[in-house]
């Protein structure tokens, strides 16, 4: 019995320190919150957890930075920083759980694929492939990591591709919509027109004089016959411009022109001198359906497919496991593309929340901790910056 007893007593000690360092590694081997190191600085911490994987502050930064520099930060303001850092975390999400549905549908895109798109991308978008390798070294990134990359890339077209499957639009669906959106398809009065611009008039006034004797434009306005004259700009095909544009401006001579008849000089600036030929007047008009059917095919094929990736991509958001470690960043409450536990706190006052709902007993609004809301000052690519480095140390994200 007593050397039972000792046993015991050494489990219990096992037990105690291994409770100890799970609850340090827990709570303390990993930073979950806002914290300043000796020098003054924000140290780089855990934002969220989506699925098991922490999301640090850095590259919710450095997320949010190019979000904003796609909007060219017009409009932004301090009211939309929150909005911007739930995008982000959307975006994060969405690109793990696509990766994770590429596995579970066993998509796949061998080394050989991907090496033949990305030499066609060069051949079409480059002089020369060496061109294309030289600017892969000027932007620091290797062949095999942009061939990682574009299989990636290609694996979630192909995801994305049998989510959508085939998209048919019926006939009626063609009919209501022109006949909901006719609108769209009225074309106001227009006239064609051809127009030369010259650097001085006597030049414009020149072609004028050639029009005027009865050479059509072609002739008139061709390289061996303007060769002596200081040419801006000749249209080779006629410009489809509406009447309205005639109302006013340096065109304006143009509006009570006749079929073939020839503009005066115009100016336009006082270095800038056109002369124009009006070819052809058109009555305003509605487009019929069959004439833009093959149009209104193709939007609304657009649309269902935009639809179904949209549902996809919310259906990702709902399935993923999302734990928010800093909700102050995020708008309050946590938008409900997410899926409801947002913090450890949350998480278990949902749950007892939820026991109590099963068993009939009243609910109070305190069971859910309330969370802090952060001051956002005017938002500039200042602020960013600064915040990304306070996250991340002086390195740019």
């Amino acid at each position: 019995m007593k050397k039972l007893r000792t046993q015991m007593r050494w489990i219990m000690v096992v037990i105690v320190v291994a409770f100890l360092l799970s609850t340090f590694l827990m709570y303390g081997g990993r930073n979950r919150g806002p914290r300043r190191g000796s020098d003054g600085r924000l140290e780089d911490y855990e934002v969220a957890q989506v699925n098991g994987r922490p999301l640090m502050r850095s590259e919710l930064e450095r997320r949010v930075r190019f979000i904003f520099e796609q909007y060219h930060r017009r409009g932004i303001t301090s009211v939309d920083i929150p909005a911007l850092y739930q995008a982000a975390l959307e975006q994060y999400v969405v690109e793990l759980q696509m990766v994770q549905a590429v596995k579970d549908r066993g998509i796949s895109v061998s080394d050989a694929e991907a090496e033949q798109t990305m030499k066609a991308y060069a051949d079409e978008a480059f002089p020369t492939r060496e061109a294309f390798y030289q600017s892969l070294e000027m932007s620091g990134t290797s062949v095999a990591d942009y061939k990682k990359g574009l299989a990636r890339q290609m694996a979630n077209e192909r995801l994305l591709s049998s989510v959508v499957g085939t998209v048919v639009v019926s006939e009626d669906e063609a009919v209501q919509f022109y006949d909901t959106m006719k609108g769209l398809f009225s074309q106001p009065a227009a006239s064609k027109i051809h127009l030369a611009s010259f650097f001085s008039s006597a030049d414009a006034e020149a072609l004028r004089g050639r029009l005027l004797q009865g050479m059509d434009w072609g002739q008139a306005t061709s390289s061996d016959v303007m060769s002596s004259e200081d040419v801006r700009n000749v249209t080779s095909e006629p410009l489809l411009l509406q009447d309205s544009t005639f109302d006013s401006g340096a065109l304006a001579p143009m509006k009570d022109l006749k079929i073939n008849e020839v503009s005066p000089v115009l100016e336009i600036t006082s270095d800038d001198f056109a002369v124009g030929l009006k070819l052809e007047a058109l009555d305003e008009r509605t487009a019929p359906y069959d004439e833009v059917s093959a149009d209104i095919r193709v939007l609304l094929r657009q649309q269902k497919e935009r639809e179904h990736i949209s549902r996809f991509n919310e259906e990702l958001l709902q399935k993923a496991q999302v734990v928010i470690h800093d909700p102050s960043l995020f708008p309050q409450p946590t938008s409900l593309d997410l899926p409801a536990v947002t913090s450890p706190d949350a998480a278990e006052a949902e749950k007892e929340k939820k026991k109590k709902k099963k068993a009939g007993e009243p609910i109070s609004d305190d069971s859910v901790p309330k969370e802090a809301e952060k001051e956002v000052g005017e938002p500039t690519s200042g602020d960013l910056d600064e915040s990304s480095k306070e996250a991340s140390g002086d390195q740019e994200p």
